[in-house]
């Protein structure tokens, strides 16, 4: 187990597990007794006797004396520890081990641990709502938040996905270049752009969406799975942004707050109102593309990068440029990224083209290091959640950084992609990946031996992609919009 779980499982000895059931259970007895049982000598055909080694062996058997089964169960204390320190996945299938167990996890006296491992998967990250709000006063409230998200998380890696194409008449009509995922789960959203200089706002169905074999959707299709009665969560177009003089490069969004942000080839950065679907602002100062967005200070101040290599601070409520940072060495020719922040130590973190690791600013000197040093390659993609940070490179690895060490070192690196990595995005301990090699894969931090998931169906390189609990987005070169779903 890596450092950054928050979990962790002490090695039990076996007898222990084994008074962990019910001794007076006659079922177990059986099950006990007839383990015990030794099979009688067979003679040998042809007359010949058991060599001396056998002999040796079958009289060292029969003195050994027998074994005998537990008769006291573990008291409820030791179960309760036990539970505390199981991860989150493995407390699924306690609870569905045995009835003693079931009891003790369903009682609301175990929302302590429900609620820890609730923190432990997903970092304490408010549950989707779906039709309405959970109850305030329901006596197992995170038992239910836990259940509700799992039912569907779990399923990554052990159920092949739906998936959902959105491509032609009424889907983007170039390179999809960036997407954004809300909540999947009620009248969920999700926004796109490309380079054809759109921006769409997509919504989800609130109920199931039955799609008969053979007949699909005439902007969806569905792949993989095509069966009766599965909700395959194809989304319907129902907002249109167009304000950008060319290709849009990136976008961030805030429904709470009515706000969408987007940067483009224009050299501009845009904000709009969603629900009026307009162009509120331009900011203007950039003297490239505008290749990243991220919104720092609580939402108040968002910072764009640049292919010029600068950094621009602007504030969203007089939309006017604060700081100029950059480019790095003074060289334009570092062109950025990606960004990211680390909020808690008023930190923004930017990857260059040429440099293989992050630049690290500090938004009250105004000053940068480098910082975060593993890759080989340029870096294309970073995202931060918490105090975990994950990097994607052209050098084709993904590797997760714990910000809360001392030198930040790298925890994990995940190997598998065959291109160059494009997009990432982390929630929770999972991370989603997109790449050159046309695909997606789903990584578990706490596993990083092989990917969770491998999704294929893109005909060209992976540009964008957003995961959120059964569903991931991505978005290609091929002008295709794909929702995966584990159903």
């Amino acid at each position: 187990w890596l450092k950054i779980s928050r979990m962790r499982v002490e090695p039990i000895p076996q007898g222990l597990w084994l008074r962990l059931f019910d001794g007076h259970c006659a079922e177990l007895r059986a099950d006990h007794a007839l383990s015990s049982w030794r099979r009688p000598e067979l003679a040998i055909s042809g007359g010949s006797c058991p060599s001396s080694r056998s002999r040796a062996e079958s009289r060292a058997r029969q003195s050994d004396p027998p074994r005998t089964w537990p008769t006291e169960p573990i008291p409820l204390e030791l179960w309760e520890a036990v539970f505390r320190v199981a991860p989150p996945g493995l407390l699924c299938v306690l609870r569905a081990t045995c009835r003693a167990w079931n009891e003790l996890l369903d009682s609301p006296g175990s929302d302590a641990t429900w609620q820890a491992a609730y923190h432990c998967e997903w970092r304490g990250n408010a549950p989707p709502h779906g039709g309405g709000a959970w109850p305030a006063d329901a006596p197992e409230l995170w038992r239910m938040r836990f259940l509700a998200r799992w039912s569907t998380h779990g399923r990554w890696g052990v159920r092949p996905p739906t998936v959902c194409t959105l491509m032609g008449k009424k889907a983007h009509g170039g390179t999809v270049t960036c997407v954004a995922l809300g909540a999947c789960t009620g009248e969920g959203t999700a926004l796109s752009a490309s380079d054809d200089g759109s921006l769409f706002l997509w919504r989800f169905p609130r109920a199931a969406t039955q799609v008969p074999v053979g007949n699909p959707h005439p902007v969806a299709q569905q792949h993989h799975r095509q069966c009766q009665g599965v909700d395959v969560r194809c989304p319907q177009r129902t907002k249109v942004f167009y304000g950008h003089a060319g290709p849009v490069w990136c976008l961030w969004c805030n429904p709470g707050q009515d706000l969408l942000l987007s940067g483009g080839y224009d050299q501009t950065v845009k904000i709009w109102s969603l629900s009026g679907e307009r162009c509120e602002a331009t900011l203007r100062g950039h003297d490239g593309w505008v290749r990243s967005l991220e919104v720092i200070e609580a939402g108040r101040t968002v910072a764009s990068g640049g292919s010029d290599g600068i950094l621009k601070l602007w504030s969203l409520s007089t939309s006017r440029c604060l700081h100029t940072l950059g480019p790095p060495h003074n060289d334009p020719r570092y062109s950025t990224h990606c960004l990211a922040s680390l909020e808690d130590r008023g930190v923004l973190l930017s990857g260059h083209s040429g440099m293989s690791e992050l630049l690290q600013w500090d938004l009250e000197r105004l000053e940068c290091r480098e910082s975060f040093r593993g890759h080989e390659d340029d870096i294309y993609a970073i995202h931060s959640e918490g105090s975990l940070l994950v990097s994607g490179s052209k050098d084709r690895t993904v590797r997760v950084w714990d910000t809360r060490l001392p030198d930040r070192p790298c925890v994990a690196t995940l190997r598998g992609h065959t291109g160059a990595i494009l997009d990432l995005k982390l929630r929770g301990n999972r991370i989603a990946s997109a790449s050159m090699d046309k695909t997606v894969r789903m990584w578990d931090i706490r596993e990083p031996q092989a990917p969770l998931a491998t999704l294929e169906g893109h005909s060209a390189e992976v540009h964008s992609v957003d995961h959120h609990d059964s569903m991931v987005l991505s978005g290609s070169r091929d002008t295709a919009l794909k929702v995966w779903t584990v159903v």
